[in-house]
């Protein structure tokens, strides 16, 4: 029974075994956070709401960040969001390091909030709709209004506005919801 529990625990990723050091609990890291949320999600039979569940958690927490990081972001924050934004430039033909690159700019913006409770919050959250970034990489027209929305975002955080951050990153977030749909439907991605 015990040799059980530990190897449930093992395979959810909360104690690791090292032979000859023994078991030990692991600090659970993003990846953890995202596969234990799916997995709430769906003992809690979300699936047909997933979609639009995961997009309101992420409008309320990115909206948030970026207005904060309008008022809050160093001149070290506002570097690395263009750095993002290039990588999303040069990468543009490729899904694996565009993937990246977007998920490091909203990763960005929520570090730039220098609030680490929304940071956190968001983490697992971009973590789990990595796959539909990836999927709609593949139309170009998501492409270029992926690169529009984030210049836009970019260009309100470095006109230190953050009513008008805010509503950048609203307006790209419900264009990405209904390309996350069109990709996907209504169910989250395996």
């Amino acid at each position: 029974m015990v040799r059980e529990a530990l190897a449930r625990l093992r395979a959810r990723g909360l104690i690791e075994t090292v032979n000859g050091s023994g078991t030990s609990v692991r600090q659970p890291d993003a990846t953890f956070l995202a596969d234990a949320l799916v997995r709430h999600l769906r003992f809690a039979g979300v699936q047909g709401e997933w979609v639009a569940r995961l997009y309101e958690a992420r409008e309320t927490i990115e909206v948030t960040t970026a207005k904060l990081a309008a008022v809050r972001a160093t001149d070290a924050d506002l570097r690395q969001l263009a750095d993002q934004l290039e990588a999303m430039q040069r990468f543009r033909d490729d899904s694996l390091h565009w993937t990246a690159a977007d998920l490091g700019f909203h990763l960005t913006v929520a570090s730039a909030s220098h609030n680490l409770f929304l940071s956190t919050l968001l983490t697992p959250l971009v973590k789990v709709i990595e796959r539909g970034i990836r999927e709609s990489h593949r139309s170009p027209e998501s492409v270029e209004a992926g690169l529009q929305a984030h210049e836009a975002v970019l260009a309100r955080l470095k006109a230190r506005q953050p009513v008008e951050a805010g509503e950048a990153m609203l307006q790209h977030l419900r264009d990405s919801q209904d390309r996350f749909v069109a990709a996907f439907g209504a169910e989250a991605p395996e």
